[in-house]
This record gives structure tokens, sequence and C-alpha cells, in this order.
């Protein structure tokens, strides 16, 4: 049994593709961007948990505690 041609990769393209240069961002650029990435993570970890997650890992922690006495 064969593969149907309109099922098979086509290799000729990924070795086109797997060829390109990288692309590359400007080092200003590049700089801004980690320093934003930084600035939105800093802002997530500082949020608050929501109660009601807070309570999910309570019976969580629970229900584990219980199935391992």
């Amino acid at each position: 049994m064969t593969t149907p041609k309109t099922v098979q990769p086509n290799i000729a393209a990924q070795d086109a593709f797997d060829a390109e240069p990288a692309a590359s961002i400007d080092e200003a650029i590049q700089g801004t961007l980690g320093r934003k990435l930084r600035e939105s993570y800093d802002e997530v970890v500082r949020e608050q948990v929501p109660d009601k997650f807070l309570k999910l890992l309570d019976q969580l922690k629970q229900s584990e505690n219980s199935t391992k006495g």
C-alpha cells in the first residue's frame, strides 16, 4: 500500500524552508521587548491568587493527605 502523492510531505519545500536565514530583530527592539515582557511577568507574579483557587488548592491538599494516611 502506498501513500497518495497529495498526502506525502514535500521534501523539496521543507529543504527550502530550512535554508532560509533566521529572522533577526534590532537589538534596541529586542531590549524593549525583553523589558516589557519582564514588566508584564512581574505584574502577574504580584497579583493575588483568587480565593476560589486557594480553596481548591486546600481541597487538593486535604484529599492527598487523606489518601496517604
